[in-house]
């Protein structure tokens, strides 16, 4: 009767211990670098664009581009009669050949705008026929605010994300000296590196580096602790006996999913609970799960 008694009870002790652990999961302290990134948001815009006008005032003869094509340095765009010739075009004598003008693209790249689209119509002199766009002077402009401005540096480093997911390194290529008086915001031009043909108006996120930490303790956001104001940090460590100890800390730089943290008791490769520290009082008795 004795034995079975105290076997009882050294079960219900058992029991009881087992309920007091916290089942939490953990992570190593990791040492590393760790960089503070600034977003802007931009759009993509042809810097450089050349109108096709008429030389003379005439009736088209021929349009020989589409809405969109890509034309080279050159190549016959429009032939304009002139109106001398229009009058004497009945003449047995004309060959037809002469008074006719040829108008041709004066830089490469796309027809991103056409006036005339049939022939028949009348031009005066002057008269816009045409815009052509080159689309290998692309360029991304970005309106910042000038709190940032000591980072407007001609040619530093970014990068350019799409919206399919994509980034491309780019950088500085121009800064205007000038800022939107409502906005407070100076406009820069950020070159991209890459071959890649981007279309005029695409929506994109320029990141730079605002800040960068070298060889420094870094934990996962989810193993950082703070209070309701933040204005206390900390993390729990797992000591030899598996309690869960408070260490108070600095928070350094952070991103989105890890953050830079300073204690003197702290080291690389200490092993921090990263899932199940919320609310756990110091010194709590810890179970790890894998």
């Amino acid at each position: 009767m004795f034995q079975l008694i105290l076997s009882c009870k050294n079960k219900s002790n058992s029991e009881e211990v087992l309920a007091t652990e916290a089942s939490v999961k953990t992570t190593p302290l990791l040492q590393g670098d760790i960089e503070k990134v600034i977003l802007f948001n931009g759009n993509t815009v042809y810097l450089r664009r050349s109108q096709v006008v008429s030389p003379i005032a005439g009736y088209i003869l021929s349009v020989n581009v589409r809405f969109g094509e890509s034309v080279q340095k050159g190549e016959l765009l429009f032939q304009i009669q002139t109106r001398e010739s229009k009058a004497l075009e009945s003449d047995k004598n004309s060959t037809g050949e002469v008074g006719v003008i040829n108008v041709q693209a004066n830089s490469g790249g796309f027809i991103n705008e056409l006036n005339i689209n049939e022939p028949g119509g009348y031009v005066p002199e002057g008269g816009i026929l045409c815009n052509i766009a080159d689309n290998k002077d692309l360029m991304i402009k970005v309106n910042v605010p000038f709190e940032y401005n000591s980072i407007l540096i001609k040619g530093r480093k970014c990068k350019i994300r799409l919206p399919d997911k994509t980034v491309i390194s780019g950088s500085i290529f121009r800064i205007l000296p000038v800022m939107d008086g409502i906005n407070q915001t100076q406009t820069i031009l950020i070159s991209p590196e890459s071959e890649r043909q981007l279309p005029e108006n695409l929506n994109v996120e320029i990141e730079f580096v605002n800040e960068k930490h070298q060889r420094t303790l870094i934990v996962n956001k989810s193993s950082l602790m703070t209070n309701e104001t933040q204005s206390e940090f900390w993390v729990m460590k797992v000591d030899a006996n598996n309690l869960a100890v408070k260490y108070p800390v600095l928070k350094g730089i952070e991103n989105d999913s890890i953050a830079e943290i300073v204690s003197p008791g702290l080291k690389e490769n200490d092993l921090i609970i990263s899932e199940g520290a919320y609310g756990l009082p110091d010194s709590t008795l810890i179970r790890i799960e894998k």
